[in-house]
């Protein structure tokens, strides 16, 4: 069974992705608030392969105490030798590289190890609501911004591996299904 690792920000759509993903309402979501406050496993056997993804507290909710708890919660909840892959979830839809985001990268490097980014997906959610003319301009944008701050983290604390790109980008919309006339479901990707 391959076993992917969901993190990113609260209100990205890690939970939401889960539910897309395997076409069925199996993690809680609210527009509202923060719902996943436990390490979820959603495990799925379909003709295409067994998957399981690990669903996991957004950060930057609160303040670093709390993200340090959730931290530790993975930490005590998942074995990362077992993982296949980590997805990193963000928001297409955002206009900056805001500094909560920042100190997401910079604590899950830190805490978790920069081997989670060996093998990693980045998952741009929210991609419908970013208009068709300005799309490629933003995934560029959301894409590069990241890279590079995960590279100058990996390379200026001298961390082993070094970051260097994701090894895949999806771009995701939860809410809207029929956004695009090119896109495949998310689990024929996580089984290729």
């Amino acid at each position: 069974m391959r076993k992917f690792l969901l993190f990113g920000r609260t209100g990205v759509g890690k939970s939401s992705f889960v539910n897309t993903t395997f076409s069925d309402y199996i993690a809680d979501t609210s527009e509202f608030e923060a719902c996943t406050k436990f390490v979820e496993h959603y495990a799925y056997d379909s003709p295409l392969g067994n998957v399981c993804l690990i669903d996991t507290p957004g950060l930057a909710e609160e303040d670093e105490a709390c993200d340090e708890a959730y931290l530790s919660l993975i930490r005590s909840k998942v074995d990362l030798d077992q993982i296949y892959a980590t997805i990193y979830v963000t928001r297409l839809d955002e206009t900056r590289f805001r500094p909560d985001e920042k100190r997401t990268l910079r604590l899950l490097t830190s805490r978790l190890g920069a081997s989670i980014w060996n093998r990693s997906i980045l998952v741009l959610t929210f991609a419908a609501s970013v208009p068709v003319g300005q799309r490629q301009e933003a995934i560029s944008r959301r894409i590069t911004h990241i890279e590079e701050f995960l590279q100058t983290l990996t390379v200026e604390n001298k961390l082993v591996p070094q970051f260097r790109k994701f090894h895949d980008y999806w771009l995701v919309d939860n809410i809207v299904s029929d956004w695009t006339s090119e896109g495949v479901s998310a689990l024929s990707l996580l089984t290729a």
